[in-house]
């Protein structure tokens, strides 16, 4: 039997911003669940020395445009009385023609939730709910990859 509840959170009387299926049993479909593991992936990599919040910053192909080449993804998470806060910020760049190494923040879209030891709840989004589905794995999968370029980069030294 599949359970199906929604999550819908308001604005003031706007629009709902972001609305989610949440299925038992479908774990891959499910923006929480990623939202932990990206939370996991990143918390793994540490405080930096004087920090008491998380900040780490990627650069990875998230649309598949060559005209863009490269995102970049910033995560931040941090303690707010007593509870845990992850902001994620994608900001997506547009080239001139003249100069394909000079970009611009063409968008930028966050994804800011509150995270318990083992569930997430998404309380501000700026992408629809197909497009977090679509955009979650992609961060999660560069996120994993660039740690991997990281650690063989650290070994070599």
């Amino acid at each position: 039997m599949i359970k199906v509840i929604f999550l819908i959170i308001f604005i003031g009387c706007g629009d709902p911003i972001y609305a989610s299926k949440i299925r038992k049993g479908d774990e891959t479909d499910n923006p929480e669940k990623i939202i932990i593991k990206i939370y996991e992936e990143v918390k793994e990599m540490g405080l930096r020395e004087g920090e008491e919040f998380i900040k780490r910053e990627f650069h990875f192909d998230l649309d598949g445009r060559e005209q863009n080449r490269e995102e970049h993804v910033l995560v931040f998470s941090y303690n707010s009385l007593g509870k845990q806060v992850l902001s994620l910020q994608v900001t997506y760049y547009e080239y001139e023609n003249s100069n394909r190494y000079q970009g611009r923040a063409r968008d930028i879209k966050d994804i800011t939730c509150l995270i318990t030891k083992d569930s997430a709840e998404i309380t501000e989004c700026s992408y629809s709910q197909e497009q977090i589905k679509e955009i979650l794995p992609k961060i999660l999968e560069g996120i994993k990859k660039e740690k991997e370029l990281l650690k063989l980069v650290r070994k070599e030294q």
